[in-house]
């Protein structure tokens, strides 16, 4: 049976519910060989937590990703801001197994086709300057190697130091392990012939890493700073009066933002206030992977959620706290018909991130 039979084979008797599914890595590729596992990825409707399992299917090794649409979206995402996109690539480059959505595994498969071929974005300066001083710090040390078996771990690590530096200073997707070669070959093939020639030539291999170096903005060692001081900093007052309506609006509710990136500069806490009309209900939505936290400052809110599945409803008065965690559908509401409610939030992210759901039961 060929790979792709195969793996539709093994999610239709595995998950037949599923929303839709791919297969891909080296087993679809001209790499693979006698070990070469399916990498399936399943997407199933409202899975609560996603997970990795390695299995063996008829005569099949299977590497099992299970996840909703939900956390196939925050995973892939993370993969690309870590510059290794592995599950991009196995539905990107791979092939759709099942599809029960009228096509949306296919509108992903574009999409991340797509933001694969654009490539990372580009180094910061401190990343930039990280790269160059590890490879600067591993050719100081193979210089003054003298026993053979430290001269030969440090030379691996010098070897995959320069390929990385080149990855990223050639804005080129990462790898570990064998990916790092396959991403090495595709961006620089005549450099990583060259690595893979001068391995085990310590004189050699460090003529290939100063070359890269070089072209990385040179030797970076003495004067090497990884960051300032982050424990001095002033303070930020945000009077009442200047809170900004610079940021996302809803209808029947009106958000002021107190801290915040553009407000203070502060990176992953956000805080404002929102107020809420009367008789007035939000969308059944959830927050993605922001953590919320709302203080009622007057009013009587209401919260509802989904809790053994059925309907829970909070009804909260002033100097209430009501906690939201990632990704749990619910919906607010401000059930007086004559009085608005004002809300204290702070969130874990800088931007609002409000996914609607046609009920609390989706996700």
């Amino acid at each position: 049976m060929d790979p792709v039979s195969a793996a539709r084979a093994f999610v239709e008797e595995l998950f037949p519910g599923a929303l839709y599914a791919f297969v891909g890595g080296s087993v679809l590729t001209g790499h693979r060989t006698g070990t070469s596992d399916l990498d399936v990825i399943v997407v199933l409707d409202g899975l609560a937590t996603p997970y990795r399992e390695s299995l063996r299917w008829r005569e099949w090794p299977v590497e099992l990703f299970a996840h909703s649409e939900t956390s196939l979206a925050v995973y892939v995402g993370d993969g690309f801001e870590q510059r290794r996109p592995v599950l991009a690539r196995i539905c990107a480059e791979g092939a759709v197994v099942t599809d029960r959505t009228g096509g949306r595994a296919s509108d992903l498969q574009n999409e991340l086709a797509e933001r694969l071929a654009d490539g990372p974005t580009g180094l910061t300066t401190g990343q930039a300057e990280r790269f160059r001083y590890v490879l600067s710090d591993l050719l100081d040390d193979l210089t003054g190697a003298t026993d053979p078996g430290e001269q030969a771990f440090i030379g691996w690590e010098v070897v995959q130091a320069t390929a990385r530096t080149a990855l990223g200073v050639g804005r080129a997707w990462q790898g570990n392990g064998k990916w790092l070669l396959r991403e090495l070959r595709t961006h620089d093939a005549k450099l990583a012939d060259e690595l893979l020639a001068v391995r085990d030539d310590p004189a050699r291999l460090a003529a290939v890493a100063t070359d890269v170096l070089e072209r990385a903005g040179g030797r970076l060692w003495e004067g090497y700073r990884a960051q300032g001081d982050p424990f001095h900093q002033p303070l930020r007052h945000m009077p009442s009066g200047t809170l900004s309506g610079e940021t996302a609006q809803s209808t029947g509710m009106r958000r002021l933002a107190a801290i915040s990136g553009a407000t203070t500069g502060s990176s992953r806490l956000w805080m404002g206030q929102t107020h809420v009309s009367p008789a007035t209900r939000s969308s059944d939505h959830h927050h993605g992977a922001s953590e919320t936290a709302i203080y009622v400052v007057s009013g009587t809110p209401s919260f509802v959620f989904l809790e053994d599945g059925r309907e829970r409803r909070i009804d909260a008065g002033p100097g209430d706290y009501v906690f939201v965690p990632p990704y749990v559908p619910h919906r607010e509401e401000n059930p007086d018909p004559s009085q608005e409610a004002v809300v204290v939030i702070a969130r874990s992210t800088q931007e609002a991130i409000v996914v609607n759901l046609p009920d609390l039961r989706q996700h």
